[in-house]
Parts: structure tokens; C-alpha cells; sequence
């Protein structure tokens, strides 16, 4: 058995960190490589050495502003000379990114079996979120192994005509990394954080940018006459356009609004953890905020991971937070659910996601 598993973002790193150490504590002997492809190459150092993932090879394609288009065509030519020359039996990829598409694409043309971890998320409109959407829904059709996060997902296979056999239900592995990083961190780590209670905003999404992220920056200021005690977190995108926003509406001297460079991974956890609610369009905060009691209110129209919304734990407040006044209201109103925080836990694995994945991916290229 030989594969190759390819990532080039944070999200992806933290999620195939898991899978990656399951796969060398299972089998020592295990024939794979790791790739980066340095689609977050400004974060992407920091957050290796967070988890204690090795790469054997980082190919450093990213370059300013390129398309979707440059970017997975970059990916799948810099793969391509680099390890076209050696057949493997299987490619491993994690969610939706362009790295994840462009992979998924390469494997499939070296007519290696593609292994798709984080399967079936779904929010059934390819422009919500775009590409990512697109590219997930491309990414099932070449997969031969479907690692789905929740049984949720695994439904939206099936109803897609995916074969039963070859969908498993392991978990959400980035629990699995969460609950790694939170056993590292002491209450000492947390003194750079704000003084009293504060909300956490994280913001990056491609089709939110322009009015709507004028919008959101408008409600998230009235926010603040609204709730004098609230102040606002927020780390800011590398993405050019992200932070002239965020500059143009906070930029001038605010003791209430501290804008900030991307945080690392622990520091982005302990502020998930210790805020009052987050305000975010990511995929993966919606997970993280809600598995540490920590409701977020979604600025998107549609939600890849709905079972938290039906807890109770997320809200999706529009791509330009037009329902975010009451949402924030209703959240701070009611208390918690513990049962809620709990049963999305268990829905994720309960941080053995990374494990079952990988003796998944063993039986079934052994078995071949």
C-alpha cells in the first residue's frame, strides 16, 4: 500500500493531522507521503509545528491574487511533476479548498483511488459557499472512499447515489486536534485576551466581500451601542479587500474594537473558547465555537452543518448579518443548552475521529 496525503491550508492541516498520526501509530511501516501545497502559506508554518505534523515535501505554489482557476490548475501541474513518475494506490483530501479539488483531480488521473475526508457536507447550492460547494460535490463523484463527518452527511451521499459500502461515518477529526491544543493551554495564555466579555468575528468568505461585508461591519457597529459592556476580537484575513473593510469601519482608535493579524491555532481556540459569541462566515468555527458551549451566529445564507443550528447552537443570520441584532439578543437572553454542547460532541466523534479514519483507510488498501 502506498497514497499520498495533500493539503495546503490551515482548516485542512488541522483536520489531516489526526488521520496522519493514526495512520504511523497504526502501521509504522505505513508507505505514504505528506504534501503541502502552501495554499495558506502565511499561516501554515506556525500551525504544523502547533501539531506536530511533519511534511516530506511543500511545494510553495501560491502566488498574489491568483483566480480559483490559476490556483488548481498551479496544484495540479506542481503534483504532477513531482510525483506522476511513481503510481500510488491512494490520494487522501480533506474538504472543499481548491487544493482538496485539484488533488482529488490528480488521483484520479493517476488512476490512484481517491480517499475524501470530511464527505458529504452539503448545502445543496453550488454559489453558497462558493466554489466550495462545487468543489465538494466534484470531489464525491471521484472518490472511492468517503469519509463522512456526521450521519447527516452520509445521508446526503446516499441520497446522491454514492454506493453504501463505500461511506463510513468517523467523525469530525478537527475535535480531535481541538481537544489536543485545548489539553496544552493553562489560563496563563490567555492574558492577551480582552478585558470582559467580547465577541469574536472572523470573516473571509469570497462572496461576502463588498456590500455585504460593509453590512456586516454597519450591524457589528450598531452592536456595540447596543451592548456598551461587549467589545469585539477581531483577527483579520490576509485577503487585501478583508482588511481595508475591516480598517475603513474600526480603524480609527477604538478601546472597544481591537483589530488584530491572524491569530495561531491555540490562540484561535482559547478565543473561540473565552468569547461571549462568535460572529464568523467559517465552516470550521462552526464546529469549534459550538464543541467548547461557544454559539456562533453564521454570516452565510446556507449552512454546510445544519445538525448544530438544529441544536440550537448556531444561527445563520443572512451574508450580511441582516437578522445578527437579533440573534445576538436571543443568544445572550437564553442560556446555554449543556445537553446541546454534549450531543454535538458525540455527533463529531468525541475526538477519535482521526483513529477510525485511519484504520478505515488501512482495511480497506490492505484488504485490496
Amino acid at each position: 500500500m502506498s497514497g499520498l496525503v495533500i493539503f495546503g491550508t490551515r482548516p485542512e492541516a488541522i483536520k489531516l493531522a489526526p488521520v496522519v498520526a493514526g495512520l504511523r501509530a497504526a502501521d509504522p511501516q505505513a508507505d505514504f507521503e505528506v504534501v503541502c501545497t502552501g495554499q495558506h502559506a502565511e499561516i501554515m508554518t506556525q500551525t504544523l509545528n502547533a501539531l506536530d505534523m511533519e511534511v516530506d515535501a511543500n511545494l510553495h505554489l501560491m502566488q498574489p491574487d491568483q483566480t480559483p482557476i490559476q490556483v488548481v490548475r498551479r496544484i495540479i501541474d506542481g503534483l504532477s511533476e513531482r510525483y506522476s513518475s511513481r503510481s500510488r494506490d491512494w490520494v487522501l483530501v480533506q474538504g472543499d479548498t481548491a487544493t482538496a479539488f485539484a488533488g482529488a483531480e490528480f488521483g484520479y488521473l493517476s488512476e490512484a483511488a481517491v480517499v475524501h475526508l470530511e464527505a458529504g457536507l452539503r448545502t445543496h447550492d453550488i454559489n453558497e459557499p462558493w466554489p466550495e460547494e462545487g468543489f465538494r460535490q466534484e470531489i464525491a463523484r471521484l472518490a472511492s472512499l468517503h469519509l463522512a463527518p456526521y450521519p447527516s452527511a452520509h445521508q446526503n451521499l446516499l441520497d446522491e447515489g454514492i454506493d453504501a459500502g463505500s461511506i463510513h461515518v468517523v467523525g469530525n477529526t478537527g475535535l480531535d486536534s481541538q481537544e489536543l491544543m485545548l489539553g496544552r493551554l493553562n489560563a496563563a495564555d490567555n492574558a492577551w485576551l480582552p478585558a470582559g466579555e467580547f465577541i469574536l468575528v472572523t470573516l473571509h468568505r469570497r462572496e461576502n466581500l463588498g456590500e455585504r461585508l460593509a453590512m456586516t461591519c454597519q450591524r457589528l457597529a450598531a452592536l456595540l451601542t447596543e451592548y456598551p459592556d461587549l467589545s469585539i476580537l477581531w483577527p483579520i484575513h490576509p485577503n487585501p479587500k478583508v482588511r481595508y473593510t475591516a480598517y475603513r469601519y474600526f480603524g480609527e482608535e477604538n478601546d472597544r474594537v481591537t483589530l488584530c493579524e491572524p491569530l495561531d491555532y491555540p490562540k484561535f481556540l482559547s478565543a473561540q473558547k473565552a468569547a461571549r459569541l462568535v460572529v464568523s462566515d467559517s465552516g470550521g468555527v462552526q464546529e469549534e465555537a459550538a464543541s467548547m458551549g461557544t454559539r456562533v451566529a453564521i454570516v452565510r445564507e446556507k449552512t454546510e452543518r445544519p445538525d448544530a443550528v438544529d441544536l440550537g447552537l448556531t444561527r445563520i443570520v443572512g451574508a450580511d448579518s441582516a437578522q445578527l441584532s437579533e440573534t445576538v439578543a436571543a443568544f445572550l437572553a437564553n442560556p446555554l443548552d449543556p445537553d446541546a454542547v454534549e450531543k454535538w460532541r458525540m455527533l463529531q466523534g468525541e475526538g477519535e475521529a482521526g483513529a477510525r479514519a485511519a484504520r478505515v483507510i488501512l482495511e480497506r488498501f490492505a484488504r485490496d
